[in-house]
């Protein structure tokens, strides 16, 4: 083997592991934007969710349970697909859903069966209640998701709107 072939070998050889390694960067900061745009599509399903729970305060009838394609089921897709990390913080937020939805419908019962003990129950205290550890679920996801997401994601918390 000549020299000249000795070189062009060895820089050949360097040329496919600077290939290599170019293209693993890539991938790489591909699936981190992506994921930073995912944890952005995460914090706004959680945020119309949040508009969704405030809203409940104000109608005059529960209408029962979000319906398929909501909010809530983004989060849980977005969550299961991306970020596993935060299932912890995702329970509690589907747990605090339950507590609400349970909420809601015993107030929808209370107000059809007996509306005078509904108007003097303390639905308002409760509510506010469930609105507040509503806010603490999101929020912690919302903290925890900036952490996972690898970015400082530039947005107000969820659910700052006031259930009023």
């Amino acid at each position: 083997m000549s020299n000249g072939a000795y070189y062009l070998l060895w820089l050949t050889a360097g040329l496919v592991l600077v290939a290599i390694a170019s293209a693993v960067v890539a991938r790489r900061l591909r699936l981190a934007l992506q994921r930073r745009l995912k944890a952005a599509e995460l914090l706004d399903a959680l945020d119309r969710y949040s508009d969704w729970v405030a809203a409940q305060r104000r109608t005059a009838f529960f209408q029962g349970d979000i319906q398929k394609d909501s909010p809530l089921e983004q989060v849980r897709a977005l969550r299961q697909h991306w970020f596993p990390e935060l299932s912890g913080e995702a329970a509690e937020l589907f747990a605090v859903h339950a507590r609400l939805i349970d909420f809601l419908w015993g107030q929808q019962q209370l107000r059809q069966r007996d509306p005078e003990a509904w108007l003097v129950g303390d639905h308002e205290a409760k509510f506010a209640e469930l609105w507040h550890q509503h806010l603490l679920s999101v929020w912690a996801a919302a903290a925890k998701l900036e952490l996972v997401a690898g970015a400082q994601l530039d947005r107000p918390r969820p659910g700052a709107a006031s259930p009023a």
